[in-house]
């Protein structure tokens, strides 16, 4: 069914409190990495004091236990502001709720830790309280003001929320006040310009922490309301290709998460590749083999943007898995190239020619617990053709002009080499053999060459065998990627299943 993208939006984003909607994942990482870093810098302003202040009791009084009061009015808290920086580290993703949750109970803490010191200091400070009252009253508010910017600024809230914990720590600050008018004999006039002093720096820096708050969130709601298409958040681009671009996003109400891919700015008046692109998720739609990637949407916005949504696949391709961990062993490719191959029977069942079959173009991750599960992704390029295998149209509405070929050079048949805009599944069955070629040895049949050259080899060199690089590969494999490198589709396997079939021989003869 076909949405417009613009309709109507929900209320302004707020930032969520772990109630209700539920945040997103980049949410609660920011809150996570904020509120930590406030743990460390809580630590090591506690152990500035915690050493000055041991200093101090030596010099001053020489008294070991003064000197062992001190140590655990300040050491007690910096170590469990210690363990709360471990609990957060990068490594290990908290629930917002309970991120949330941790967020009161280190703000307010260490709040009410300041508040106590500004009481516990001031006998030290009353004697000379009518020679300084301005100086001293803002050197109490300091270390408050310092919370409350870095609490209105750092931390991704509501600017409600962060004007009510602010009130919060005022209110400590007021009890403390209280306290000592009523412990201290002091003139009215040095108290009014003492507390004049401490409240016109608290609220000075209460003023523009709220502000900052609100701003920011205004800031934000404009940036995420500008990533909404109809019902979706677009959370973070994933990736790129000739035709579109994919964003990782989740569903409004439903916080499912999902990929969105939408066609590149510089397209959007073509209304050629807008056809191209509404065949590719029409196509890619009527799939439901499991090792196909599924779609659940699709839409186009007022100003021509045409997008579709599929499932989010966390994983990697198996381009990076390559790179990374190196060529698979056997056992391991016939798995996957089985799963593939699957996919492709099914596409090719319903009259469909993939025609970009590449390491790029396959998810591996895990899925319900299963793990190397592959997704056959992309059929941006795909072909439509009879049960004869006999093309009957590009499905893009002659999108595809003659001279223009379409694919990946390291991965094309020879038919694609050659210039054919129309090539059937056994063109399929060769890139798979490729990418085949690719999982056991980690290179394509022909790389290190240039693109035309790469194209010249599939037309007219020997495929390779991958014994050569790797001798210890069972010739049972190695016999049926060569039948898919085969120049002739003739020679190829007659269907995706039989090459299944294939492989199951294969993997069977490797484990016995």
């Amino acid at each position: 069914m076909m949405r417009n993208a613009t309709e109507a939006l929900p209320s302004r984003f707020r930032f969520a409190s772990g109630k209700g909607s539920g945040p997103s994942d980049d949410l609660a990482a920011t809150l996570q990495g904020r509120l930590r870093v406030i743990a460390i810098v809580i630590v090591a302003t506690m152990l500035s004091f915690f050493v000055l202040l041991s200093v101090k009791l030596l010099g001053a009084i020489g008294d070991a236990r003064g000197v062992q009061i001190g140590r655990a009015i300040v050491g007690v808290p910096m170590l469990l502001c210690a363990f709360v920086a471990w609990w957060l580290r990068k490594g290990r993703p908290r629930a917002m709720r309970l991120l949330r949750r941790m967020e009161v109970v280190l703000i307010a803490g260490f709040s009410t830790w300041v508040a106590l010191y500004i009481g516990g200091a001031f006998p030290s400070i009353a004697p000379l309280l009518d020679q300084a009252p301005l100086d001293l009253g803002l050197s109490q508010a300091a270390w408050m003001s310092l919370m409350i910017v870095a609490y209105g600024l750092l931390i991704p809230n509501r600017w409600q929320r962060t004007a009510w914990m602010i009130a919060f720590m005022l209110g400590e600050v007021a009890l403390v006040d209280a306290w000592i008018l009523s412990q201290y004999s002091i003139p009215v006039s040095v108290a009014a310009t003492f507390l004049g002093a401490q409240w016109s720096l608290l609220l000075g820096f209460t003023a523009y922490a709220v502000f900052g708050a609100y701003r920011i969130e205004a800031a934000t709601t404009v940036a995420r309301d500008a990533l909404r298409l109809g019902q979706y958040v677009l959370v973070e681009q994933l990736g790129s290709g000739g035709m579109g671009e994919v964003y990782r996003a989740e569903h409004r109400l439903l916080r499912r998460p999902c990929a969105i891919k939408l066609i590149r700015p510089e397209h959007a008046g073509n209304s050629d590749v807008l056809r191209r692109f509404e065949r590719e998720v029409q196509t890619t739609a009527t799939l439901t083999h499991p090792n196909t990637i599924a779609i659940y949407d699709y839409g186009i916005t007022d100003d021509g943007t045409f997008y579709y949504v599929m499932e989010y696949l966390p994983g990697i391709t198996l381009e990076q898995l390559v790179s990374r961990d190196g060529p698979m062993d056997a056992p391991r490719a016939i798995h996957v190239l089985r799963q593939i191959a699957g996919a492709l029977h099914e596409a090719h069942r319903a009259g469909l020619t993939h025609r970009d079959i590449k390491p790029g173009n396959v998810m591996l991750g895990e899925r319900g617990g299963i793990p190397d599960v592959a997704k056959l992704l992309d059929f941006g390029l795909v072909t439509a053709h009879n049960a004869d295998g006999d093309v009957v149209g590009d499905g893009t509405g002659g999108i595809t002009q003659a001279g223009i070929v379409l694919g990946t050079p390291a991965y094309m048949s020879p038919e694609q080499c050659a210039g054919d805009q129309t090539p059937g599944p056994a063109s399929d069955i060769y890139s798979l053999g490729a990418l085949g070629y690719f999982l056991v040895t980690g290179r394509s049949p022909f790389e290190g060459r240039a693109p035309l050259q790469m194209m010249l080899a599939h037309l007219s060199e020997a495929p390779p065998s991958v014994r050569a690089v790797r001798p210890e590969l069972p010739a049972a494999l190695d016999a049926v990627l060569q039948r898919c490198l085969a120049k002739r589709p003739s020679e190829r396997y007659e269907s995706a299943r039989a090459l299944d079939h294939a492989l199951a021989h294969a993997l069977a003869s490797t484990s016995a």
